[in-house]
């Protein structure tokens, strides 16, 4: 009886490490939010919700804003941009090839999207997620 005991532990402990060990750290689907200074703007990654991404233009100023999406060991950097003026709710992308478990690195930045002014504008920090 008692080495039935111990295999049925050992058999429950182990699935239920499994478990958690499948299971993402933000499997709730929470957004994972980057805030470009000054009030510029919004972006986010949910990862729990099948690999969404989303960013926001809450300034009216003349730029855009653009979620910057880094992938670790990738050079090239996705986007993902509102450029239809301030304050009228989120833009939302979806990267469907992404593997499962995988880092993401997102940056909200405002940006001139005339040409006029090269570059990214009050930038948040790198913020670090994984993919679901």
């Amino acid at each position: 009886m008692s080495r039935i005991k111990r295999v049925l532990t050992v058999t429950v402990g182990a699935a239920a490490c499994v478990a958690l060990a499948q299971a993402p750290a933000n499997a709730v689907g929470s957004w994972h939010i980057a805030d470009a200074s000054n009030g510029r703007g919004t972006g986010a990654f949910n990862s729990g919700d099948n690999n969404k991404f989303r960013i926001a233009d809450t300034k009216a100023d003349g730029y855009g804003m653009v979620l910057r999406i880094k992938f670790p060991g990738r050079s090239e950097i996705t986007t993902c941009d509102d450029r239809n003026g301030a304050n009228n709710g989120f833009e939302y992308c979806r990267i469907s090839n992404i593997p499962h478990h995988s880092e993401v690195q997102i940056k909200a930045c405002a940006k001139d999207f005339s040409g006029k002014l090269p570059g990214w504008i009050d930038c948040s920090y790198w913020i670090k997620d994984y993919t679901s």
